[in-house]
């Protein structure tokens, strides 16, 4: 009897901190998305690069249907492959430093995680010198890897401003 005692109190003591470890990753991979969107703001590229796996990094995004349409209606025949663009983490940083100001928003924010890989599934707002320019959704892939968090894609759906208003967060969290 004692030996099964002994043994339930090692679990009990255990148990609690395993689930301490998953909430201490989805707080860390939160702040992975704090700091990306504050490095924009500030233009940080040393805070911002270090979020990133250093090696081979996805980056890509897509017009959705109904934005890409406009385009071709406004801009005339569009060619194939034009719905869609890719780039690189530290481009997109490059590019920020041609505005006075830019910023990132994310809400509806989702993390799923298993102490190993997270997908972190977002709504954005992109804004630059005060107006928003594009919106729409935001999925990072990160890996933990040397026992810190690293992005190791970023691949995200676009839908123009001048086209298409974002949606209320509360519109959005209903689909």
């Amino acid at each position: 009897m004692g030996k099964i005692k002994m043994m339930l109190i090692l679990l009990l003591m255990v148990f609690p901190f395993y689930g301490q470890e998953k909430e201490d990753d989805k707080k860390i991979i939160a702040s992975i998305i704090d700091t990306y969107s504050k490095s924009v703001i500030v233009k940080d590229s040393i805070s911002f690069y270090s979020l990133f796996n250093d090696k081979n990094v996805t980056w890509c995004a897509g017009y959705k249907d109904r934005t890409q349409a406009k385009e071709i209606e406004v801009k005339g025949e569009v060619k194939a492959g034009s719905n869609y663009f890719s780039g690189s983490y530290k481009g997109f940083l490059r590019g920020l430093f041609r505005y006075k100001s830019a910023e990132d928003k994310f809400d509806n924010i989702k993390i799923v995680e298993d102490g190993t890989v997270a997908s972190v599934t977002m709504d954005y707002s992109f804004w630059v010198d005060g107006k928003m320019k594009n919106w729409g959704s935001k999925y990072l892939n990160i890996i933990k890897r040397d026992g810190k968090w690293k992005i190791v894609s970023v691949i995200y759906s676009l839908e123009l401003i001048e086209y298409f208003k974002q949606p209320t967060l509360k519109e959005r969290q209903r689909k």
